[in-house]
């Protein structure tokens, strides 16, 4: 898999410059390390190391060494990287602790997903379990927990958007609701955990664009950019009415550096973007992208009566108190996805 472009890595360095002055000589520890999120995570990590001399040495926890030095090489070659295999749910922080943790595995390829559902709702809760109780060996460890925004189940459609305080929670009866209901009880691990020394976060993420975004599952985004790679329609297999956001990597990516080192104890942030466009909205902007372009198609059109279901969060906390902000507009982040994805298809192609 592709470095990510140079221009996203100054991105994210750019809007973190004074966050990295108090991890110089961290020892960082994080998981699912070869995921989206964490892949991104370790190479602005990685960048900023090397841009700033910050002396960080990070160990990463993968499932296979193996599958991710093949698919992140330039990651894995890092002399700051030490890679350590294991299930997060009895896996070990390095010796001698950590003074940063990042808890990013969860997350199952789609089929076990569907498959076995009560495996992943273990994978979140009892490793998040474990994660905390590492950490809390070393007194005053920054943590930081990639949560979810599902955690606040169905979102009502007369509320525009969703702050934290948004009393709604995720139900485990019902199977849609199930991911969400895991990830709320995995944060109260960590906010248990922040009376015994655990400077524990909770990052809430909404919907996400950017290069390493699966083409192939169960991002709607990641869809549409798999159909115009490929060079056929875009298609949606609805009609384009539910409202979504969405925040470029490089953004999350400085949000999260923020809320590990800034984040209040015990606090959850919602992580995403307020620029609300329906489904269909995005489909055409992406049909767009390549030259020439692709056509968008829905499977059916919209009904005047329904009332369209929304996912989009409020990030005035992180505003007001981090002075946070969805800087990259998602004309140019879908611009700078596309890019990538073409520089990647035509090495490979």
């Amino acid at each position: 898999m592709a470095s990510l472009a140079k221009a996203d890595l100054t991105h994210v360095l750019d809007r973190t410059r004074d966050v990295w002055d108090d991890m110089r000589g961290a020892e960082l520890f994080i998981t699912g390390a070869g995921g989206f999120v964490g892949s991104w995570l370790l190479e602005t990590l990685l960048f900023a190391n090397g841009e700033l001399k910050l002396g960080v040495r990070a160990t990463a926890l993968v499932r296979d060494a193996a599958r991710f030095t093949r698919h992140l090489p330039h990651l894995a070659a890092s002399p700051a990287v030490r890679l350590q295999t294991g299930d997060v749910r009895t896996a070990s922080a390095p010796a001698g602790g950590a003074t940063h943790v990042v808890h990013c595995a969860s997350a199952l390829p789609p089929r076990v997903n569907e498959e076995r559902p009560d495996e992943v709702v273990d994978i979140i809760e009892r490793g998040t379990a474990r994660m905390v109780a590492e950490a809390a060996h070393s007194r005053g460890a920054r943590f930081l927990q990639m949560s979810s925004g599902s955690v606040y189940g169905p979102q009502p459609a007369e509320l525009r958007r969703m702050s934290e305080e948004f009393s709604g929670a995720a139900s485990a009866a019902d199977p849609a609701q199930r991911f969400g209901a895991a990830k709320r009880r995995a944060e109260q691990h960590g906010e248990a955990a922040a009376a015994r020394g655990v400077r524990f976060v909770s990052a809430r993420m909404f919907a996400l664009v950017g290069p390493r975004l699966p083409l192939d599952g169960q991002f709607a985004l990641g869809n549409f950019f798999g159909d115009a790679l490929a060079g056929r329609p875009v298609r949606l297999s609805g009609d384009g009415t539910p409202v979504r956001s969405w925040m470029h990597a490089a953004d999350m990516a400085a949000w999260c550096w923020t809320l590990l080192v800034r984040g209040k104890a015990g606090a959850a942030y919602n992580v995403g973007s307020e620029d609300e466009r329906t489904l269909w909205d995005a489909a055409q902007r992406v049909a767009a992208l390549p030259s020439p372009p692709v056509h968008a198609e829905r499977a059916r059109e919209p009904d005047a009566a329904s009332r369209p279901s929304r996912y989009v969060p409020s990030i005035q906390r992180a505003r007001d108190e981090l002075g946070l902000d969805a800087w990259i507009p998602l004309d140019d982040a879908l611009r700078r996805t596309w890019h990538w994805l073409r520089a990647g298809d035509i090495a490979t192609g």
